[in-house]
């Protein structure tokens, strides 16, 4: 049909004399073919028959699985029951920089007292061994590393019951279980440090000694819990895949 009016259009022009239309691609400009070479997308041009195919990605080399073992739960750190960053052996301790920091809670002027340094090691020796004080310690410490256990034991449980894009009746009662844990522990904290102030009183008389009985507090309060690795249950099903 196309060629049928071309025909006729070529014999009109030649009977009336006229120039023969050109063709729609005779009049693109040599610029314009550039300009439309450069516009036409690279997925519709047309492939070079003599380039070699692409070769296919090579697939990905499968991930070892990996083996959780107890030694995964438990803490990097020094604790001895592998839930505490502090060690207990650390409590009794008191380098240079524990020197001058009980110095300064003692209000200890060095120039006026030329021999604290050791008045202050005779002070810390008193309170090593006083074995009353070291239960309370020891008491303190263990109550520190079952608020740790508590709260290992919960992000434990939600992640592997817990599901992160909803809220379920599960989750709920897991959040209930552990704060009922919670409180009972608090109540146990709460009853234990009722005996600290009997207990430090019989060190009043050294401000030295009774200084270095809060420093020791302080260190087990102020105590982090060391992180424990929580395996993430999509990623080892992916693994499995």
């Amino acid at each position: 049909m196309a060629l049928a009016l071309y025909l006729a259009a070529l014999l009109s022009c030649s009977n009336n004399g006229l120039a023969l239309p050109l063709s729609p691609r005779a009049m693109v400009t040599p610029g314009q073919q550039q300009q439309d070479a450069k516009q036409v997308p690279a997925e519709k041009q047309t492939p070079d028959s003599t380039q070699p195919p692409a070769a296919p990605p090579a697939k990905p080399a499968d991930k070892p699985k990996k083996v959780i073992t107890n030694d995964d739960l438990k803490s990097s750190g020094n604790g001895d029951s592998g839930f505490s960053t502090l060690d207990f052996g650390q409590i009794n301790d008191c380098n240079r920089s524990c020197f001058e920091e009980i110095r300064q809670r003692a209000r200890v002027i060095p120039s006026e007292s030329p021999n604290w340094k050791r008045d202050l090691l005779q002070a810390i020796d008193r309170v090593r061994s006083n074995g009353e004080w070291q239960k309370y310690l020891r008491d303190l410490y263990d109550m520190h590393v079952k608020f740790c256990q508590i709260g290992d034991d919960k992000k434990e449980e939600l992640a592997k019951s817990a599901d992160p894009n909803n809220v379920t009746a599960r989750e709920i009662a897991i959040d209930d279980k552990y704060d009922a844990k919670f409180k009972e522990a608090q109540a146990a904290l709460q009853e234990l440090t009722n005996r600290q102030d009997a207990l430090q009183r019989k060190f009043s008389g050294s401000p030295f000694a009774y200084q270095f009985s809060v420093v020791q507090t302080s260190r087990i309060q102020n105590a982090s819990c060391a992180q424990r690795w929580y395996p993430n249950n999509s990623e080892n099903d992916e693994s499995d895949r």
